[in-house]
């Protein structure tokens, strides 16, 4: 992805950049979903520093692991893809695992998946995503690159960031189409 948060060139690492059709033009091809996007609110930054180009993650993870913005984000998705496979982009570990517990609280399968648990727990997890025993995936950077589950139809971003290639990456993850 040709991005630096930082705004800089690439120059000082490629001689030439090759750029690839746009996410729109994958979507007319369909190679990738259409998607409809819902942003019931934006969560208030102020106070919140940038560090390298992208928000605070200890103050960010304080900002956004609050019962309020889970919950509001289990009323919109009960409300609109209720039951559906769908992966939560969190700040930190620990803001994984308090979304987990929240959506299993509310009746959802949920589980956290983090770079601390073992291989064969971490491939379990997935696998139990991919089959349909969990409802929601929820994670912190783990499943933002290179992660492929066709099917997923939600992702429910829940980490802020300044970062487009980060946005794209999580994006990315929900608009492979089921084959």
């Amino acid at each position: 992805t040709p991005y630096r948060l930082s705004g800089e060139g690439l120059g000082d690492l490629f001689d030439d950049m090759v750029l690839g059709p746009s996410v729109q033009q994958l979507i007319d091809l369909g190679s990738l979903s259409r998607v409809k996007t819902y942003a019931p609110a934006d969560p208030d930054m102020k106070g919140i520093k940038k560090t390298g180009g992208d928000w605070v993650k200890d103050a960010l993870s304080e900002l956004m692991d609050r019962g309020t913005v889970t919950g509001d984000a289990i009323t919109h998705y009960k409300r609109l893809c209720d039951g559906q496979p769908a992966i939560a982009f969190c700040v930190s570990v620990q803001h994984a695992q308090h979304v987990a517990e929240q959506f299993s609280a509310a009746g959802y399968r949920a589980a956290s998946i983090d770079g601390g648990m073992s291989d064969e727990n971490r491939k379990q997890t997935i696998r139990d995503f991919k089959d349909g025993r969990i409802q929601i995936l929820a994670s912190c950077e783990l499943i933002s690159e290179g992660f492929d589950v066709p099917g997923a139809v939600a992702g429910l971003l829940l980490r802020p960031t300044s970062s487009l290639s980060l946005y794209l990456q999580q994006a990315g993850r929900i608009l492979r189409p089921a084959v």
